[in-house]
């Protein structure tokens, strides 16, 4: 714990100075119990963005081929990453995934299922409605802003809007209940989007 606190000290202050980092909503995330951190994908940085702008630790879901880039994979590992597998389901991530939110811990998750970079929010993957149902944990919507320009030498200021959390509270038989969580979690992160000039722009369905 002592060397994750470092390593994001350290994170931190180099994305305040290299890309004045802002973040707004920090107090919404709880202090305790478990909770899943959704968020939007645009960038290789994102999970260092999102985990540095959390005060409690992310374990975070990510694709198996970051772990395979030598400093960005020893940098999110240290700051909680676990590698899923892309296409059918990884049974090892979501037993993961579980072991996280029993813990009582932080998940982070890209919904989206992959990085976009025209500074839109993409339909939603099910996968975040369906562990918040399963587990009762309660979603914290997050969006992230500018990490879609980032090149190499280019220092584009740095968003993160966070909004209040929300328990998915659905009825229905268990796909139609996934369907509507997910459209649920969607719609918060689309409100957040329109709450601040040049976050994401949001676009029609969830899935």
């Amino acid at each position: 714990m002592v060397f994750y606190r470092f390593v994001k000290t350290l994170l931190k202050v180099l994305l305040k100075v290299f890309y004045r980092l802002e973040v707004k909503g920090g107090e919404y995330l709880p202090s305790k119990g478990p909770v899943i951190c959704v968020a939007n994908h645009a960038s290789l940085v994102d999970p260092i963005v999102v985990g540095c702008s959390l005060k409690r630790p992310v374990h975070f879901l990510a694709k198996e081929e970051l772990f395979r880039i030598p400093v960005l994979s020893w940098i999110i590992r240290r700051l909680g990453a676990m590698p899923v597998k892309r296409g059918a389901g990884d049974r090892g991530a979501l037993r993961s995934a579980l072991k996280v939110l029993e813990e009582k811990k932080v998940l982070g998750l890209f919904p989206e299922g992959t990085r976009y970079r025209d500074n839109t929010l993409h339909p939603l993957r099910p996968g975040a409605a369906m562990l918040a149902l399963e587990t009762g944990a309660c979603i914290l919507p997050v969006l992230i802003s500018g990490t879609h320009r980032m090149k190499l030498f280019s220092f584009p200021k740095i968003k993160v809007a966070i909004g209040p959390p929300f328990t998915l509270n659905v009825g229905g038989e268990r796909k139609e209940r996934i369907r509507a969580g997910t459209q649920e979690i969607y719609a918060h992160l689309a409100a957040l989007s329109r709450e601040d000039e040049g976050m994401p722009v949001a676009r029609q369905g969830t899935a």
